[in-house]
């Protein structure tokens, strides 16, 4: 059980579980526009999602119906009944059918899985049932029993110790919603799943990872800043504000598109040499850089490879070299040509490489470090206590294939 799930503020998902719904409820059917990549990067900047288990797209089957406790169960009838015993309390099968159903996924999808998929997730879910029940059980033992008096206080001290500007962010955000803070705390302090979710990670926090905080030596913390000096590094870097023009797609005739915006850009550093300080009104008015629109061209900081200092993503390799070329801030470049057009590049501001000092980082490394711990000492509390007080039940043999038979 990865002890990351638990190492959050006990009740941020409940402040969460509110909020991102009156942000949903705010927007209703207004269709909102999603940021455009920014013309000088590459595809790199895409972030990827990945899952442990099979994506289920049930919005693309819009005419499927949820399966029924009945379906579900006769293609999970590999099954046992219970499924596992934790401290002598059965987990029914029921318990996982019930979850099930509250997903709404169609029977079909299930299905299409296959039976050998659905058993490793069934699996894959009782061993984290089993976890939960040991986890709860020494929750409780170690003075942390799940009740809405325990999530309410959590959240009212979390919501007091908030800067002013975020407490009215989320006043006004439920306020939508026509709830007010007092309104929501009630709410979502009843809801068990919660209640559950915060007990355990006050819990985990308590038990395990204010503990092992204390273990941390100074020289642990000087060993591994010493053998990670490269992570506290800041390379050399540059901030930019770029014009861009575009040569258009549609017309049919590329080579007299290109030559149309290698002509309007030329004509934009022309007006640039009389005077450059219409470049933040040239960049708005002008660039084809939705960044240009915003924030009168200026991109986020990048190093000489072209990476980003802050955040995954990349800049393109052409743009990158230009970019490093100029030499005092405020000057321009020439138009430069790149994959996504053409380019006039301002420099605001070159960073020299900066390594942060111990103590900026102390912090950080310590959290690190005690999270490690804590990750191990958390396994062998559930491993131990699994040992003893559980017992997972086999499941039945998968039905023979009419060629087995």
């Amino acid at each position: 059980m990865n002890i990351m799930k638990f190492t959050g503020k006990a009740v941020a998902l409940c402040f969460a579980a509110g909020i991102a719904a009156a942000a949903l409820s705010a927007c209703g059917d207004k269709k909102t526009d999603e940021p455009a990549a920014q013309p000088g990067a590459t595809q790199g900047q895409t972030q990827t999602q990945t899952a442990d288990s099979q994506d289920l797209e049930v919005a693309d089957m819009p005419d499927m119906k949820p399966a029924t406790e009945a379906e579900i169960l006769e293609v999970l009838a590999f099954l046992p009944d219970p499924v596992a015993t934790v401290y002598g309390e059965p987990i029914s099968r029921k318990e996982i059918i019930d979850e099930l159903v509250s997903q709404e996924v169609p029977i079909e999808i299930y299905k299409q899985i296959g039976e050998e998929s659905l058993r490793q997730a069934m699996t894959k879910q009782i061993d984290n049932m089993v976890k939960d029940k040991v986890m709860l059980k020494q929750a409780e033992k170690a003075g942390f029993k799940p009740s809405a008096e325990f999530v309410a206080k959590e959240m009212k001290e979390e919501f007091d110790n908030l800067p002013k500007e975020e407490q009215e962010e989320i006043e006004a955000a439920l306020k939508m919603r026509d709830m007010t803070i007092a309104e929501h705390m009630k709410k979502t302090s009843e809801d068990p799943e919660i209640q559950k979710a915060a007990t355990l990670s006050k819990f985990v926090h308590t038990e395990f990872l204010d503990k092992a905080k204390k273990d941390v030596s100074d020289e642990a913390v000087k060993e591994f800043y010493d053998e990670h000096i490269e992570d506290v590094t800041t390379p050399e870097n540059v901030t930019v504000a770029h014009i861009l023009i575009q040569p258009d797609d549609a017309k049919e005739d590329q080579d007299a598109a290109d030559k149309e915006a290698k002509a309007k850009i030329d004509a934009i550093y022309d007006e640039l040499l009389k005077d450059p300080e219409q470049f933040g009104k040239l960049a708005q008015e002008k660039s084809d850089c939705p960044s240009g629109k915003e924030s009168e061209g200026k991109l986020p900081a990048f190093d000489k490879e072209g990476m980003l200092v802050d955040g995954p993503g990349a800049m393109d390799q052409t743009f990158a070299e230009a970019a490093f070329g100029i030499e005092k801030a405020g000057q321009i470049t020439k138009p430069v040509k790149t994959q996504f057009g053409y380019h006039i590049i301002k420099l605001i501001e070159k960073t020299p490489k900066k390594v942060d000092p111990i103590e900026k980082v102390k912090d950080k490394i310590v959290e690190y470090l005690a999270s490690k711990k804590a990750q191990t000492d958390l396994n062998k509390m559930l491993d131990d206590e699994i040992a003893k007080n559980a017992k997972i039940n086999d499941f039945a043999p998968a039905k023979e294939t009419p060629a087995e038979k």
